[in-house]
């Protein structure tokens, strides 16, 4: 009877401390599991809008990184799910891709945002400066005022880049200036920072002329743009209105220099302007060019292109390639607990990182880690020259 009455109170016993014990040890699982998810990184890029051929080539250079992680373990063994949306370059369909990334998708970073406009209506997004969710390397050099304090570019900004254009240019002599300008903000606050080292340099700017991208206003602005005789002419369009304009252009003047911004693909440019056009035509760039061996992140980019890809590397690629190895260091240094705020940190405390002879340098006052312009020459066989 004794071995009776125990015998439900023991399996009483026996089944609470199996069910505390499926307790314990099934949150601890659960821990575990959170602690060992994978990374969730979204991206918001224009691939089939203007721009689309600009983003394929940056995907791919960030793609690549990616894959050569996954493949070698991950992030501490945490795989990096790379998720990609196409914007179209409409900024409306890119703040719907962001919502859905910061609330139904809940991604650990946001990564490499392209489209001019998306980028500039991310930045007035409430939304996205309450979540802190960090945005890294967006393929842009938008100014942003001091208050985004999650926003982290790899890139020189549109007015370091014109800088640098308007000063190799006058220290060869050129004092007389022409620019045609997307009426875009892209565009007008591009023109703002030329006219602005026009001025400090005590150079011309003889003539001005902003269009729209349509290119309806193409054909006058570049005969406007010749009557003034110019030694210099700044484009600051899109590729395919700024391919237009090189192309128009050169059948009133083949000498005179014309300069991009480094969003022209000089490729579409090539391909549409043709090879009259490639005369004294120059672009800038703000990563190092695909063939200077010299430079460690080139070799690295090119070596596993060969691995990952059946193509060529360029100047975007390789921006991609080293966009993903920032936003890969600063998920090492974030730790295993991955948070916006803990990210944010680990980036604006990246301090001169050499990801290959290619050196980025936040704070919290500096949230543009390069300034680099380098400035090529577009060949008769459509390549770029260093």
């Amino acid at each position: 009877m004794r071995h009776l009455c125990n015998t439900p109170s023991h399996f009483a016993t026996t089944l609470r401390f199996v069910l505390i014990s499926l307790l314990f040890f099934g949150a601890a699982s659960i821990s575990l599991s959170a602690a060992g998810r994978d990374i969730v990184i979204g991206q918001s890029i224009d691939l089939s809008g203007p721009q689309g051929d600009i983003g394929k080539n940056y995907l791919t250079g960030a793609s690549v990184y990616f894959d050569f992680i996954n493949s070698n373990g991950g992030i501490s063994g945490r795989r990096i799910v790379h998720l990609v949306e196409d914007n179209h370059g409409s900024a409306e369909t890119s703040d719907r891709i962001t919502r859905d990334f910061l609330s139904k998708r809940r991604v650990d970073a946001l990564f490499g945002y392209f489209g001019q406009d998306s980028v500039e209506s991310l930045l007035h997004n409430s939304e996205f400066r309450r979540s802190g969710m960090p945005l890294v390397a967006p393929l842009s050099g938008i100014e942003t005022d001091r208050g985004v304090s999650n926003l982290f570019f790899i890139r020189a900004s549109y007015a370091t880049e014109a800088k640098k254009l308007v000063s190799y240019f006058s220290s060869q002599g050129v004092k007389k200036f022409a620019a045609i300008h997307a009426s875009s903000s892209y565009g007008k606050a591009s023109m703002a920072a030329i006219e602005n080292e026009l001025k400090n340099r005590n150079l011309s700017l003889i003539s001005k002329h902003a269009i729209n991208n349509d290119g309806a206003e193409i054909g006058s602005a570049a005969k406007a743009i010749h009557a003034s005789n110019p030694q210099a002419i700044i484009v600051i369009l899109e590729t395919l209105p700024a391919a237009q304009f090189v192309k128009e252009y050169r059948k009133l003047d083949v000498a005179t220099y014309i300069l991009t911004l480094s969003l022209t693909n000089h490729v579409t440019l090539f391909e549409i302007a043709g090879q009259d056009a490639s005369t004294g035509t120059m672009l800038a760039q703000v990563v190092p060019h695909p063939r200077s061996w010299f430079v460690p992140v080139v070799m690295e980019h090119d070596k596993i292109m060969k691995i990952y890809r059946d193509e060529p590397p360029s100047h975007l690629t390789i921006e991609g390639f080293i966009a993903a190895k920032l936003l890969v260091s600063a998920l090492k240094a974030a730790g295993k607990d991955i948070t916006p705020e803990r990210l944010s940190s680990a980036l604006r405390e990246t301090r001169k990182l050499d990801v290959g002879g290619y050196i980025l340098d936040f704070s919290a006052q500096n949230n543009r880690g390069s300034n680099y312009v380098d400035i090529n020459m577009l060949t008769r066989k459509g390549g770029l020259l260093h």
